[in-house]
């Protein structure tokens, strides 16, 4: 399946300019979908009381978001990371023809995926 044909696929899970809430082992996190590139974020709730070191968080790209949005499930602190990254397939570079070979749309599962893994790694810091 193509890049391309990934990316319709898993607009049929979360639309541009969507969310989707998931409760994971006690933890509240969301995946949501850019409006205008279509690119996804994953985010996770940190629970109240751990101190957390972003730099010490090990996910697709690192942590590029902590803090907290009116569109999340819960109105806690969460930390996030995009897939909007060097080798991220996007559909906006895509049909301008800027897409390399080596690019890979992160899907739902990619990113489901690896909100588990800040999970896990949050869980460890309890």
């Amino acid at each position: 399946m193509t890049n391309q044909e990934r990316y319709e696929e898993d607009l049929k899970i979360i639309p541009k300019g969507g969310n989707k809430a998931y409760v994971i082992d006690g933890f509240n996190a969301c995946i949501r979908r850019h409006g205008y590139i279509g690119y996804l974020c994953g985010y996770v709730e940190v629970p109240d009381g751990l101190i957390v070191d972003i730099d010490e968080i090990d996910c697709h790209g690192g942590i590029t978001f902590n803090g907290k949005l009116s569109e999340f499930p819960t109105d806690g602190y969460y930390i996030g990371f995009d897939c909007i990254h060097y080798g991220d397939w996007d559909s906006i570079t895509a049909r301008e023809g800027f897409s390399l070979i080596n690019q890979t749309y992160k899907d739902t599962e990619f990113v489901l995926n690896e909100i588990k893994n800040i999970i896990k790694q949050l869980k460890e810091k309890q």
